[in-house]
């Protein structure tokens, strides 16, 4: 469609694009082209009716991604093209003959133009602008972008720019598959511009290109094709093309001359002088100057470019209507003047769409509102500051809150849960379909911009983030219960002179005296036990009075111990001395040798006092010299310890404690 060969030349200059680089652009949008595309206009196909289904999904995504489209109509179709839309019609409506557009020939779009009036429908409950042409949409398009009303044309066809488009888009696509899948579609972009720059190809030689190879509008020249048209092309630039090619008719005598010269074989081709090339090779040019060989640089590339423009030119005027002043005028004479165009964005209308869709697609109505519900809202937050004064609103709906953040396609979103406090909409879906829908929180919610959202809704952003700050966790202490007597000895405790410091001792090996304690400590235990336990036995035994406590060596049973229990045997299995016993007994000791057993022992004592005979020998032995002494009674508060290496805590103490 277009142009023959020019996608092909224009494709080094092609930039393709992820389409959210259209953001905040206004398009131009040739409608015919994507109906064409579809290939689907006819009822009785598979799919019925796939055009609107497309255009749909296409301009919901434009507008989603804030693109705003102008979708241009054909108008009547230039005579020039009748029989290439007789050929068109012939492939798309399978041989079916089309209806008079009221045009003598016959040649119409009369069925097309149907199809053009069900898109602006659908077009029309969206809310956006429709224009119809007064010739082609391509010509129409061109014009706005070149009036700068719009900054691209979205089309297929290369005549975009024989009508004088600067930029235009080719080769829509928002598939999610491909080089451009995770932006989510792309786009060919073309720049006129850097074409001019590049190439030296403008608007003038793009129709010189279309009157030689071929367009819509005309077959070209028979044997002319995309490379000697470029050849052509350099020679001239893009003011002069068209009248040269005028020219050729008009001044036949310059081109005659020319063929005369080619053909002249007395004639160097090198040099163009009088002469033939063997012989300028071999005695050289008077007329370059040379003595062997002639100057090649003027006229040797020269030759090949008139060479190049005799053939055309012999080829092309065997059309007597070469060149076509008519196709010039098609493309360079602008029909459709404006000098305003609405831009403005209207109400989509929900339920005109809901019926429209399911008279022509056949979607059920959850299916269409669910696929139209985002389209409302991004209007709502686009004219929040309006809503209140346009007229005639066709249902509004009211933010509740935001459910969650959102980053599709890396976009900062939010998530809104939207409700419909006025009912606008109530029973436009049957209950039987509500009634299938798992999640009505989702189903009425969308997925907005956050600047739109911050623009639209300060307030609602403001709730969600609150909602989303967590409490700062207060760690109660539990306050500790003051025991008052345990405070008041600590202070009776403290000192305000100096803490007596202590003489290292020197490394000692420290006596192994925990296990001896421990057993000491388990016999008087078990022997307490056996005398309390004795009522419980079947035999009777003499009752032992409390205060005195006699050791059997039976007690004393241990299998960790029994090592020890064989040498304490032997220490307190013997007898004291006389003189011994007079002064312990002077010193107020009174000792009970039990003659009548033989595990018994005179070592203890029956009624014990505070400092006996064994703590006393313990004392002098352990503490190296008095100071030592005198810093152990001074202490206070000392924990009872088994072992010999804190402090000692003497056994009649702890005799108290165990309540023997």
């Amino acid at each position: 469609m277009g142009i023959k060969y020019l996608w092909n030349i224009l494709t080094p200059f092609c930039e393709k694009k992820p389409l959210y680089e259209l953001q905040g652009k206004t398009v131009a949008v040739d409608l015919s082209c994507w109906i064409c595309e579809a290939q689907n206009i006819a009822e009785y196909q598979v799919q019925p009716k796939m055009y609107l289904r497309n255009l749909y999904f296409r301009t919901s995504f434009l507008l989603l991604m804030e693109v705003y489209p102008i979708f241009v109509l054909e108008g009547k179709a230039p005579e020039l093209k009748y029989d290439t839309i007789s050929a068109r019609n012939a492939i798309q409506f399978k041989g079916a003959k089309p209806k008079t557009d009221g045009v003598t020939t016959g040649k119409g779009r009369t069925r097309f133009h149907y199809v053009l009036k069900q898109c602006a429908e659908m077009l029309g409950y969206m809310g956006l602008v429709c224009l119809t042409g007064k010739g082609e949409a391509e010509s129409f398009c061109a014009y706005l972008n070149q009036e700068g009303f719009v900054d691209g044309c979205i089309s297929q066809d290369s005549d975009c720019f024989a009508y004088g488009a600067k930029t235009v888009y080719r080769n829509f696509s928002i598939s999610s598959q491909g080089s451009h899948s995770a932006s989510g579609g792309s786009i060919d972009v073309y720049n006129i511009d850097k074409v001019r720059t590049s190439l030296g190809l403008g608007r003038n030689k793009i129709i010189a290109l279309a009157l030689l190879c071929g367009s819509d509008y005309s077959n070209g020249v028979d044997g002319i094709g995309k490379d000697s048209s470029l050849k052509l092309f350099e020679k001239y630039s893009d003011e002069e093309i068209l009248d040269r090619m005028r020219s050729w008719r008009k001044n036949g005598q310059i081109f005659n001359e020319f063929e005369n010269k080619l053909a002249d074989k007395n004639i160097c081709t090198s040099c163009g002088h009088y002469g033939k090339l063997q012989s300028h090779n071999k005695t050289g040019c008077k007329n370059c100057g040379t003595s062997s060989g002639c100057d090649f640089s003027k006229y040797k590339e020269e030759r090949l470019y008139i060479k190049n423009e005799v053939n055309i030119r012999n080829k092309a005027l065997q059309d007597s209507n070469f060149p076509n002043e008519d196709l010039i005028g098609e493309y360079l004479i602008t029909k459709d003047k404006v000098s305003k165009v609405d831009l403005n964005w209207e109400q989509p209308n929900l339920v005109s769409f809901v019926k429209f869709t399911t008279k022509q697609l056949a979607w059920e109505e959850v299916y269409a509102f669910e696929k139209f519900l985002p389209i409302l809202t991004r209007w709502q937050l686009i004219n929040y500051k309006n809503l209140d004064q346009v007229k005639g609103l066709k249902g509004v709906l009211y933010p509740e809150y935001i459910k969650k953040k959102r980053t599709p396609k890396g976009i900062p979103s939010y998530e809104i849960k939207w409700l419909d406090k006025e009912n606008f909409f109530k029973g436009l879906i049957p209950e039987c379909q509500l009634l299938e829908i798992s999640d009505l929180e989702k189903f009425w919610s969308t997925i907005e911009p956050q600047h739109l959202v911050e623009k639209a809704y300060p307030k609602l952003i403001e709730a969600f983030l609150q909602s989303k700050v967590k409490p700062k966790k207060t760690t109660k202490k539990k306050k500790k219960d003051v025991d008052v007597d345990e405070l008041n000895n600590s202070l009776q405790n403290i000192s305000l002179n100096e803490p007596p410091t202590k003489k290292k001792r020197k490394d000692k090996p420290k006596a192994k005296v925990k296990t001896l304690d421990n057993f000491l400590k388990k016999a008087i235990v078990n022997n307490f036990n056996i005398n309390q336990n004795v009522g419980h036995t079947s035999t009777p035994v003499k009752t032992v009075e409390k205060n005195n406590l006699t050791l059997d060596v039976s007690n004393f049973e241990d299998d960790n111990e029994s090592d020890l229990s064989d040498i304490v045997d032997n220490i307190i299995s013997k007898k004291l001395p006389d003189n011994i016993k007079i002064e312990l007994k002077s010193l107020g000791y009174e000792i009970n040798d039990h003659l009548n057993t033989d595990h018994c022992t005179s070592f203890f004592v029956d009624s014990p006092v505070e400092n006996d005979l064994f703590e006393k020998t313990f004392e002098e032995k352990y503490y190296s010299s008095e100071e030592e002494m005198e810093e152990v009674e001074t202490q206070n508060d000392v924990e009872v310890n088994d072992s010999f290496d804190v402090d000692y805590v003497p056994l009649f103490e702890r005799l108290k404690q165990k309540k023997l």
